[in-house]
């Protein structure tokens, strides 16, 4: 009787240090991917910024030249995650990949004066990444016609 005594109680806090374990790390991979979530997120908001800001310098540089080509770093990957920089008409977007979360930007109104158009991804461009950790990303600038094409 004795016996049974002692291997139902190792059953039984074996049963329960499994379950503190399993909800601890459940925790913690929660909040960790919160975290990565919401610091994505800022990323996002923040390259969106940056390339505004490109934008802006590329377009109030060129005041006397009629093309404008621009080269910036970005980073190559953030949590695993490509980014891929799309301009349609009005608006430049900024999507996470695999995620499929996205940010956008009118440029600060820069999209009435001028047009933007073209696609980047950092994914295309990994030979660079074990060199740098960066990827190149290219902007021309055309001032006849008014336009951004972003990408190659």
């Amino acid at each position: 009787m004795k016996s049974q005594t002692q291997v139902i109680q190792f059953v039984l806090l074996l049963l329960i240090s499994l379950s503190i374990f399993s909800l601890v790390s459940s925790y913690i991979f929660y909040f960790s991917y919160s975290s990565q979530d919401r610091l994505l997120s800022s990323f996002r908001e923040l390259f969106t910024s940056y390339i505004s800001g490109s934008l802006i310098t590329t377009y109030a540089n060129c005041k006397y030249c009629n093309y404008s080509n621009a080269t910036y770093w970005i980073p190559y990957k953030v949590f695993d995650n490509f980014h891929e920089v799309v301009a349609a008409s009005d608006m430049i977007y900024i999507r996470s990949t695999p995620t499929q979360k996205q940010s956008s930007s009118s440029v600060h109104n820069l999209n009435y004066t001028a047009e933007f158009l073209g696609f980047y991804s950092t994914g295309m461009s990994s030979s660079l990444y074990n060199l740098t950790g960066a990827s190149p990303l290219p902007i021309f600038f055309n001032k006849t016609e008014v336009k951004f094409k972003i990408g190659g």
